[in-house]
């Protein structure tokens, strides 16, 4: 009863604006205009859904970061009420936990009371997937709360819209919702916004309030924004503000968000591409119980392609495509495949490009290696791999750089021979391997002979790699090299090949063995262990 005269007692409705991502690519300018609208806009609380320094996984960057960005947050948290919530590049390790605590004056994990609301803040930074044991987590923070009152649960990850997470769990999570009643479910991330409303409680997946959006999509939530929530004590409005107007909770679904999310991730699977080869198969999996028009425009690189448009029917079973190829030298500019299709009960547009993935090999035969930095003759056997590609997949403007491997059994050796960069910059050699227990390893070598070494290991977790590798660096006149050991035993095998990226980054250019390049093991090159 006294929880409920609180309630009528306090000043309903109450407005709130969401502070959306600021990583991934920050643009200060696009944040400064989200802070200074919110200050024109006078809320009477201020919901950050995380992820407001870009440390990359470097704890210097970060707090580099912390004391650039944290004055900007201040124009907001000594005017307004200011609820903070941890992302990922915020809080990776129990380290950068401490320094969250440090410059937010919080705990990750808490219940806060405002103006008659309780926000329940979940620290979801470190957790990679929702699994029974989050859920535990959940139930234990919410059971400090009277659910009776209105509340709102906030936390970085918008798990409720992922669609690689485990079903079961995402509805026992959403159980949980319903048992206990929020009226609105609140998370970031993705930086694509998304709403829906299920038994009651309104699930939102929060823009972008500081990330680049080199081409801004309104309809697909893909644009830098802030959120405004007006809360009453029994239901919740929402309603997203950007330069171009408002727009309505509806303007793009979590089912809607999912569907375009894994068109773009699983409409095409295609045999990696081999310069051997005169043809390349591709296959359209059809994810909608209804028939779709695909079209297909594709922009064909150095490899010749034949159709370079087609328009195909899907319906209820894959469709498999076969093109001829006569690839001519590099294997860089690789195809660029522009597709085209409705999706979703709405008949949404979905544009987006397909990179096709260039298979990239390499022999590691066997050899007495020694590790100097040296290379010497008879280590590492011509030809040396080059083409390289810029991140953009062409051709990379990086001076010449090759790299041959070798293994003596139980070491897999990488050398790299760089010419001189013409302008003093940072310079390094990447490297980056799957591993046999399902993380990836991440090695950075630099000029000057230092190293970083991380872990991303299958929880999602990030630790530092400490042991089995080895590395030594040589500067010649013109250049340098980088020799590097790594004990085949950390390594995934296959029929005797490792999956992994050699890539090098000079100031603002970049190049990588296999574009393009990320910490999927499918998207990695192959390398032969001859035993």
């Amino acid at each position: 009863m006294i929880a409920m005269l609180l309630i009528l007692l306090a000043s309903f409705p109450v407005r709130i604006a969401v502070l959306g991502d600021r990583t991934g690519r920050p643009d200060d300018a696009e944040f400064e205009i989200a802070v200074n609208a919110i200050i024109e806009m006078s809320p009477d609380i201020v919901l950050s859904v995380g992820d407001f320094v870009e440390g990359d996984g470097d704890v210097e960057t970060a707090l580099e970061d912390w004391e650039n960005i944290l004055p900007v947050l201040q124009r907001l948290a000594n005017t307004f009420p200011f609820v903070y919530t941890p992302g990922n590049n915020d809080i990776w390790n129990e380290e950068t936990a401490e320094y969250w605590r440090q410059y937010t004056g919080t705990e990750p994990s808490r219940i806060e009371e405002i103006l008659g609301i309780t926000f329940v803040v979940w620290d979801s930074s470190m957790e990679y997937e929702l699994t029974a044991a989050s859920l535990e987590t959940v139930k234990d923070l919410i059971d400090g709360i009277d659910t009776d009152s209105p509340w709102i649960f906030v936390t970085h990850k918008p798990f409720w819209f992922m669609a690689w997470q485990d079903s079961t769990v995402v509805s026992d999570f959403k159980n949980i919702m319903e048992e206990t009643g929020p009226l609105a479910v609140i998370g970031g991330h993705i930086h694509l916004f998304a709403a829906q409303r299920e038994n009651g409680i309104l699930y939102v997946s929060a823009g972008p309030s500081g990330s680049a959006v080199p081409e801004p999509d309104p309809e697909t939530g893909n644009f830098t924004q802030l959120g405004w929530m007006t809360v009453w004590p029994d239901s919740v409005a929402f309603a997203v503000v950007d330069a171009r107007g408002v727009y309505p909770e509806t303007i793009n679904t979590g089912e809607e968000m999912n569907l375009s999310y894994l068109y773009e991730k699983q409409l095409i699977r295609a045999r990696p591409l081999e310069q051997e080869l005169e043809s390349a198969i591709m296959t359209l999996i059809p994810l909608e119980n209804r028939p779709r028009t695909v079209t297909l425009n594709i922009n064909p690189g150095t490899w010749n392609f034949n159709p370079e448009m087609l328009e195909v029917e899907i319906d209820s079973q894959p469709v498999d495509l076969v093109f001829t190829q006569s690839p001519e030298g590099s294997p860089y500019p690789s195809p660029v495949i522009t597709v085209n299709l409705e999706y979703g009960s709405r008949d949404k547009q979905l544009q987006f490009d397909y990179s096709w993935q260039v298979l990239r090999t390499a022999n590691a035969f066997y050899s007495e290696t020694v590790l100097d930095g040296e290379g010497s003759e008879g280590e590492y056997r011509a030809p040396f791999h080059t083409n390289f590609a810029d991140l953009s997949g062409q051709p990379t403007p990086i001076p010449e750089t090759q790299f041959a491997a070798a293994n003596d059994g139980e070491r897999l050796f990488i050398f790299v021979e760089m010419e001189e960069c013409a302008e003093e910059s940072e310079d390094y050699g990447g490297f980056i391997f799957n591993s046999s227990d399902g993380s990836v390893l991440w090695l950075k070598v630099y000029h000057d002979g230092s190293s970083e070494a991380l872990i991303f290991t299958s929880e999602g977790e990030m630790i530092d790699w400490e042991d089995g590798f080895d590395t030594r660096v040589m500067v010649a006149e013109n250049g340098w090299c980088i020799e590097l050991s790594v004990e085949i035993a950390l390594l995934e095998q296959e029929d005797d090949y490792v999956s992994a990226h050699v890539y090098r980054s000079t100031g603002e250019n970049f190049g990588t063995w296999v574009y393009p390049i990320d910490f999927d093991p499918s998207s990695m090159g192959k390398i032969w262990l001859q035993r």
